[in-house]
């Protein structure tokens, strides 16, 4: 155990050396540069762009702007060159406003997917099976954009409550209990949007694994000893698909930091994926390669956990 742990963080920390030249070269061979953030602004003179150079070393070779980009990261030194705020504490912010969504946009998506892809299988090609199927076409092929739009008009004109924004504007809460329900209700909808195309994804993926399982000669042998149909369904045919999907549970954690651009958007929510999207706008070098790294770290992290859970799930691996 513990040489495949030191083998696997010698590697991972291998490959997140090589994303981090590959991001920092790439934000760099994108058109324009660093000090063209706003031409047309008068303010920004010669002598202020001469500056602002020498300030974010822009002006020094880009190895040595490497060097100093990542060893001011780690020490917390890197601000962002929009509002001048340091990188990591403006992104701690807001994960922590995209961490609520992600929690129970996942919740949902994992706790109705399994039982709709589950049943769908058992009963293959009865009326639930044929229903669920339409339903999860449906929802993969209408745009998230129009979907909240669809929502946002059918929940206001019905129930007459915002639903912008992380609380109601201007509201004075008489006890925390109120502040909870506020922000709870503001959670939902944009929460629901965001797990309804994972269900309907993810369903129609345990509907197929389940098929696949059951036509396979050990679920056969179960059902010709004359076992009930819960235990060859759930006991032998379930615990075998289930097997994929450990690798996809390590493999959300990246979601925590691109959370969706969309949601976030419409529902003017101050989470991860609005942040980076206004970072690449605005030429916010900084932010976007604190994210991009993180992301890089999160995605590793979920790998490693995956190759962990692999090993529990099924007897046959070893590290």
């Amino acid at each position: 155990m513990f040489a495949f742990l030191a083998r696997s963080f010698v590697q991972k920390m291998v490959t997140l050396f090589f994303v981090s030249i590959v991001s920092f070269l790439i934000i760099h061979l994108a058109p324009g540069k660093p000090s063209q953030i706003d031409p047309m602004n008068p303010k920004f003179t010669p002598e202020v762009m001469e500056r602002f150079q020498k300030e974010f070393h822009l002006n020094k070779p880009l190895h040595q702007q490497y060097l100093l980009f990542y060893s001011g990261l780690l020490s917390g030194k890197i601000v962002s060159w929009k509002d001048s705020r340091p990188v990591l504490p403006k992104i701690w912010e807001r994960f922590l406003n995209s961490l609520p969504l992600f929690i129970v946009g996942t919740i949902l998506t994992w706790t109705i997917s399994f039982p709709l892809g589950i049943r769908g299988a058992i009963f293959r090609g009865g009326w639930f099976d044929r229903s669920s199927t339409l339903a999860a076409y449906v929802l993969i092929s209408i745009p998230g954009f129009f979907f909240a739009y669809l929502l946002i008009i059918l929940v206001v004109s019905s129930l007459h409550v915002p639903v912008i924004g992380m609380k109601t504007f201007g509201l004075q809460y008489s006890s925390v209990l109120h502040w909870i329900m506020d922000h709870l209700w503001h959670l939902i909808l944009p929460s629901v949007l965001g797990a309804s195309a994972g269900v309907a994804v993810l369903s129609r993926y345990v509907r197929n694994q389940m098929l696949e399982v059951e036509g396979r000669d050990y679920v056969r042998t179960a059902v010709a000893k004359g076992l009930t149909p819960d235990q060859v369904h759930y006991k032998h045919a379930l615990r075998n698909a289930l097997l994929p999907f450990v690798t996809m549970f390590g493999l959300i954690l990246p979601g925590l930091i691109g959370g969706s651009v969309i949601i976030e958007s419409i529902f003017s929510w101050p989470g991860m994926g609005r942040m980076a999207y206004e970072a690449i706008l605005a030429r916010d070098y900084p932010v976007i390669l604190t994210v991009n790294f993180i992301s890089a770290v999160l995605v590793l992290t979920g790998t490693f956990v995956s190759d962990l859970l692999y090993m529990l799930v099924d007897p046959r691996i070893r590290l």
